[in-house]
């Protein structure tokens, strides 16, 4: 693994100082090293397009990744109904307000661990406790199974004492399209979240926005191999469909939304259509737009300001949420809602 990836940076290396001796910068605002980042995580997510994801997800959870903000928080094993979860907790938490985190990956592969990072700074920049689970992954466990385990880590915190006005959903990527359709599941239900964070969510797995095509050279990936993971997680159902693509899912009623994007990344055009849909139903809608950022700019926050200056904003807005949410404890002994009539965990 580390030969590879010594040769996948080294080859870039030398591709980077290349392209931008003829053509310059890719974008205005990114100096030679996050130029040289991005390019070789673009060939390094091309070049396991074709692995079994077993190895991708082994691959990815065996690396390295930044730890300054890791080593600033508590981090504790959990269960929630079962799910596995890691809690990062700030100095300082408050009592009050939980992010629940869900992390990308295309729903095949991510972990808690190749998330840690971003669940440590926006811990930190909240205030508040993030808990992030490791849910079940396609293609072994398709759609329905990954929403089955976020509501039952949702009802696991009300369990324990926290309205669900306490709790706040985030997630990046599939996890920012596990957050929004969670919530779609709470509402339908009568019981929402506080509000749902979304970084560079993948909101139409069809992959068919504009800028899927426009800014294919400054993301990372590709968009047909997002295509085809796309089709290996829906396993059946249409790519289209509401409940795998929410950018087509009826949003009235919703709580407030998050949408942060990324202006250089093939998923812009998909957050800025939901923030226009989801403030025509009457949603609460704050937009944020990373300039010169490809897909998930807060994960690149250790290479760039803008993607620490995103961070930061995602941290500073559930903070400012949370810090709004009126403490309603469910009694002693109440009955918990089912997860929307969805089976349990491992049925």
């Amino acid at each position: 693994m580390v030969l590879r990836l010594l040769g996948v940076f080294g080859r870039e290396l030398v591709e980077t100082a290349a392209r931008r001796a003829r053509r310059g910068p890719a974008r205005s605002s990114w100096g030679f090293g996050f130029e040289w980042v991005v390019r070789a995580l673009r060939r390094d997510f091309i070049g396991m397009l074709d692995w079994p994801y077993p190895r991708v997800r082994a691959d990815l959870d065996a690396r390295f990744y930044p730890e300054k903000a890791v080593r600033r928080v508590k981090r504790t094993s959990d269960a929630l109904r079962g799910v596995p979860a890691v809690w990062f907790e700030p100095p300082g938490a408050v009592d009050r307000g939980v992010v629940l985190y869900f992390h990308g990956g295309s729903y095949l592969f991510g972990s808690t661990r190749t998330h840690a990072d971003l669940m440590a700074r926006l811990a930190l920049a909240s205030g508040a406790r993030v808990v992030g689970i490791d849910y079940r992954l396609a293609p072994e466990h398709r759609y329905p199974a990954q929403l089955e385990d976020a509501l039952a880590a949702f009802d696991a915190l009300v369990e324990r004492g926290h309205a669900p006005g306490e709790i706040a959903l985030a997630g990046d990527s599939a996890g920012g399209n596990l957050a929004l359709v969670a919530q779609l599941a709470l509402r339908d239900r009568g019981e929402q979240a506080r509000c749902a964070a979304l970084i560079s969510p993948w909101l139409d797995l069809t992959s068919s926005s504009a800028s899927t095509r426009a800014n294919e050279p400054t993301d990372y990936g590709t968009t047909a191999g997002l295509l085809r993971q796309a089709r290996d997680f829906a396993g059946a159902i249409p790519l289209d469909d509401p409940r795998l693509s929410p950018l087509h899912a009826r949003l009235d009623g919703l709580g407030p939304l998050f949408i942060q994007v990324g202006d250089a990344e093939r998923l812009h055009d998909e957050g800025l259509e939901l923030a226009r849909r989801a403030r025509e139903a009457g949603v609460d809608v704050t937009l944020d737009v990373l300039r010169d950022m490809p897909h998930n700019g807060p994960v690149l926050a250790e290479y760039h300001p803008e993607a620490a200056r995103g961070a930061d904003t995602l941290g500073s807005y559930l903070r400012a949420s949370l810090a709004g949410a009126a403490r309603a404890p469910r009694p002693r002994g109440a009955p918990v809602p089912p997860a929307a009539g969805l089976p349990a965990r491992g049925a």
